[in-house]
Order: C-alpha cells, then structure tokens, then sequence
C-alpha cells in the first residue's frame, strides 16, 4: 500500500491532536512531520518531500497567505489543503487566488477531511460551501452547511468550456462526448455548486481561478 506522507502546518495544540487523531486512523495516510512556523515549514519542505500539506495559514507564526504560491513551488507535486477559520472574504478570495485547491473550515468533519486529501491527490479541487457562498458574491452563507464540493476534472474542464462561452453541443463535439452526457454534467456541476444560472458559473470559475477574466472577455469578442 502506497504510503500518503502528510505534513501538518499549525500552532493550536487542540487542532494539531484531532487531526492527528484522524489520520491515525487510516493506514495508507502517514504523517511525516508537524511544523509551527514558516521557517521549519520551508526548511524541511524538501526534506519530508510530502504529498499533501494541511495548513492554517492565518494561524502558523510568521507565515503570510502570499507564502501558499510558493509552497508547490519550493516542493513540486505537493499539493496544498488549507483548513482554516473564515476570516472575511477578501481574505478567502485572497486565499483561493493563490491556487489553493482544497480549502476547508474548522468546522468540516473528518470525512470531509480525509475526502479533500483523496480529491487533492486524483487532481481535484475541493471547497467547503462555506468557501464557495463568500466566492459567489451575495449569497448568504449557511452557518450549518459545511459540506464539501469535489469536482471532477472533467467537470472542471467543462466549467472552463461553459466560462469561455462555449455552448452544450460545442462542448459535446469538442470533447467527443453525446449532446445528452454534457447536458447531464452541466446539471450535475450546478446541483453540486448550489448555484442556477450560467453567470454564477462564470463567478465560480473566476473567482476559483479556472479561467482569468481576460480569458472571458476574449471568449465574447
């Protein structure tokens, strides 16, 4: 059984158990090393060579959001989940700019949990609805609904298609599938996303970094 090595960037004690806690619970995860601040975190980096490093980055000493960029590049391949308080939404806007494609509250469970390290590691993004209500600007966030959304890479290809102002048959004819299959994607998308219209797509997919606005624009010329 191929081993998932995860690092655990954080500074509260309580927080550091739990996750401990769960991962201990699966035998294919391992936890390769806890760091409290930035300086070890980056120094052992390439050491630990982890697949997967969960982060708080508004809690670990000395480390700034515009720091998440540079962890993939300092270890290439290791993939990023942050699991973190809501601060405010330019914070998480902030946050998801950078490229972080898991991003999950406190208060997620530990499925939620173990289902984001799985999604990170097939190349998925995976965002707490939390997350996803503040990105979709004006819609109210649901204190209790803290569940998961997993996309499928698929998905996110067509979310990419859908942004840049193709239509469902375009879709179908450039990704050789049936009118009928990309019609029921579609639906699958916007069910997961909670959201009903081809413009709170566009949102999503700007504000998650699918597609850039430029990309957009130049899709409607």
């Amino acid at each position: 059984m191929q081993q998932i090595k995860v690092v655990i960037a954080e500074t509260q004690y309580l927080i550091i158990e739990g996750l401990l806690s769960i991962f201990k619970r699966y035998n294919d995860i391992s936890i390769v090393g806890v760091m409290v601040n930035k300086e070890d975190l980056f120094s052992n980096l390439h050491l630990l060579n982890p697949d997967i490093v969960v982060i708080d980055p508004l809690n670990l000493e000395d480390f700034r959001v515009d720091d998440i960029s540079t962890l993939e590049t300092v270890c290439p391949g290791t993939r990023i989940l942050i699991i973190t308080d809501i601060n405010n939404s330019d914070t998480v806007r902030k946050i998801v700019e950078t490229g972080a494609k898991g991003y999950l509250t406190k208060t997620c469970d530990e499925k939620e949990i173990i289902e984001a390290i799985y999604a990170l590691l097939r190349g998925e993004k995976l965002f707490c609805h939390k997350v996803l209500n503040i990105l979709l600007d004006g819609q109210k966030i649901e204190p209790d609904n803290c569940e998961a959304t997993l996309l499928s890479e698929r998905e996110i290809e067509i979310i990419r298609l859908i942004a840049n102002g193709h239509t469902t048959r375009q879709i179908a004819d450039t990704l050789f599938r049936s009118f009928h299959t990309i019609g029921t994607h579609r639906k699958n998308i916007m069910k997961k996303l909670g959201i009903n219209s081809t413009s709170e797509l566009l949102v999503y997919a700007m504000n998650t970094g699918l597609i850039q606005p430029r990309e957009q624009v130049a899709s409607n010329r």
